[in-house]
């Protein structure tokens, strides 16, 4: 089968179907065990590993002892900054994380998960920071929430904020990506939300062509796209020129 063929094949229209964690009068409860899942895929599934292969490429030239600021976008339950923080233990580095959220029930979370975080309630379209605040900025798995064009101001945004980069990170929408994802979170008895939740964030990510057109709307140069295993997107700005 060639490559045009397997693609019509695994070929998912988007459908942008509500989450159960986009829902703020859940309880909290549930929530917290839906994030657990979500950690946990991302530990054992790529997510975190994405995130952290591009922060060490776009910091590889700064010393041991240096300050770092970095900006998450959407963090959930930090998770993201947690594994940032063992991350900048291990290279000396001083990293300061700020991470934001517009969910307050999902600050609730990344409190107790991450004590040493500053945490922020502000809505990714209108965060309160002056331009070249930061260094990095990321945001992942959160893109397939925002939407295409909302995802491409999100990028402008996230170019103004930073002096080094950006990174997001997200899901490949196509039946493969949804099949792993219901086939994963069987396995590991996920929660309903996460069985839920899971397959419908496959349905209302992009493809790479939509990845590649989104960052074209927003007019932030030199983003690269990059994909990885179980199915992740990665758009990586080096405004350092220091990687490839």
């Amino acid at each position: 089968m060639s490559w045009p063929d397997l693609a019509r094949v695994i070929d998912l229209p988007r459908t942008d179907e509500p989450e159960q964690i986009d829902d703020p009068n859940q309880p909290f409860a549930e929530l917290s065990r839906s994030m657990q899942d979500v950690a946990l895929t991302n530990r054992l599934f790529g997510g975190t590993q994405t995130v952290l292969h591009h922060v060490a490429r776009l910091l590889q030239d700064v010393p041991s002892g240096t300050e770092v600021r970095i900006l998450d976008i959407a963090t959930g339950s930090a998770d993201i900054p947690l594994a940032l923080e063992a991350w900048g233990r291990k290279r000396g580095l001083k990293l300061t994380i700020v991470a934001v959220d517009n969910h307050e029930a999902m600050l609730r979370m990344a409190a107790e998960a991450a004590p040493n975080v500053s945490l922020a309630l502000a809505d990714a379209f209108s965060l309160p920071f002056p331009p070249r605040s930061f260094d990095l900025a990321l945001c992942a798995l959160a893109f397939h929430h925002f939407g295409f064009e909302a995802s491409a101001q999100v990028l402008r945004t996230m170019d103004q904020l930073t002096t080094r980069g950006l990174i997001v990170t997200d899901l490949k929408r196509d039946k493969l990506t949804l099949w792993g994802v219901q086939a994963s979170f069987a396995a590991l008895k996920a929660h309903p939300f996460t069985r839920h939740d899971g397959p419908a964030s496959v349905r209302r990510a992009f493809t790479p062509p939509e990845y590649r057109k989104m960052v074209g709307l927003s007019g932030v140069q030199n983003i690269r796209l990059h994909t990885h295993w179980y199915f992740r997107i990665a758009l990586v700005q080096d405004k350092m020129g220091k990687v490839n």
